[in-house]
């Protein structure tokens, strides 16, 4: 998909006023939202990471473990030039700042940049806040060690080509990691395409635009869906990084056991009844993130 600069500015504006906060706001009933400015303090900002972390449960770091462990080598990360895509609130960015690294994070709006400078200052920690589109950063060739594209890749309207940058900018050697959507997991095909979009028609209204069905009922469905959620396979996300020139790639769907727990769906979750061995091995086959590792 070629940049369309009438999207970007679409993408731009309607994530400034429905940001990423894990359900802190009230504004939603989902994840999105914004938060009062004078609320922004240090408990808001932990706030955010117990939600991160009960989310995402043993399946980002154990218990007291520095966020993304199960993902992230900190060993590996101290001392490195780490560069954090779309950094929201900077939840990741702190995590890799107290790890030792030198952070640097951009966002593509005011309210996140804003956030993430204020997390920081909560917390007297050191590192770079920027505004800057992920399509077209501004930073020399070979600039990072890592990059962590948590969670905004999928939203992008040219996906290749921020791919593209972030091998652009990371150092030989260097490695990257991203969240992305899976399409295929359990609930792209059951609760998108064959709930909304077979059972409630959802695919005729959209004239079985599949971007614009999953757009509508992934982040922000409570206030009409967001401009632009895409879900990959592990295959089509894989060959965006094989393009970019990465050579050692891993894409796999994310492993949280508890998922299905959801399954088949939220009101009728008669999933969480089964084995746990069981829901183990549904997560690892149909979950719905995508989790890619990538080394230059």
């Amino acid at each position: 998909m070629k940049t369309d600069d009438n999207l970007d500015k679409k993408i731009n504006n309607w994530w400034d006023a429905h940001p990423f906060t894990w359900g802190i706001s009230q504004e939603s009933s989902d994840l999105v939202g914004r938060i009062d400015r004078s609320k922004m303090d240090l408990n808001y900002f932990e706030e955010i990471e117990r939600k991160f972390r009960k989310h995402c449960k043993d399946g980002a770091q154990k218990d007291g473990a520095p966020l993304l462990s199960n993902l992230i080598d900190y060993g590996w990360l101290r001392g490195k030039k780490v560069l954090d895509i779309a950094t929201g609130s900077g939840f990741a960015m702190i995590a890799f700042i107290k790890g030792g690294a030198d952070v640097t994070g951009i966002d593509l709006t005011d309210f996140a940049v804003e956030q993430a400078k204020k997390n920081l200052a909560c917390r007297n920690l050191q590192g770079e806040v920027i505004k800057m589109d992920a399509q077209q950063m501004n930073f020399s060739d070979k600039s990072f060690d890592f990059v962590n594209a948590w969670g905004c890749l999928m939203h992008m309207p040219d996906t290749q080509k921020a791919i593209n940058e972030i091998y652009r900018v990371l150092k030989p050697n260097g490695k990257a990691l991203a969240y992305m959507y899976n399409k295929n997991s359990w609930p792209f095909w059951f609760n998108l395409i064959f709930l909304r979009g077979v059972l409630l028609g959802q695919l005729i209204r959209y004239r079985f635009d599949i971007d614009r069905l999953t757009s509508r009922f992934s982040d922000g469905f409570s206030v009409g869906g967001n401009p632009l959620a895409k879900f990959y396979t592990p295959k089509q996300a894989a060959a965006f990084f094989k393009n970019a020139g990465f050579e050692k790639i891993e894409a796999v769907p994310w492993q949280l056991p508890h998922e299905p727990d959801g399954w088949p769906m939220k009101k009728f979750p008669i999933f969480r009844y089964l084995p746990a061995q069981i829901k183990q091995f549904l997560s690892k086959r149909w979950g719905y993130g995508l989790i890619v590792r990538a080394e230059k």
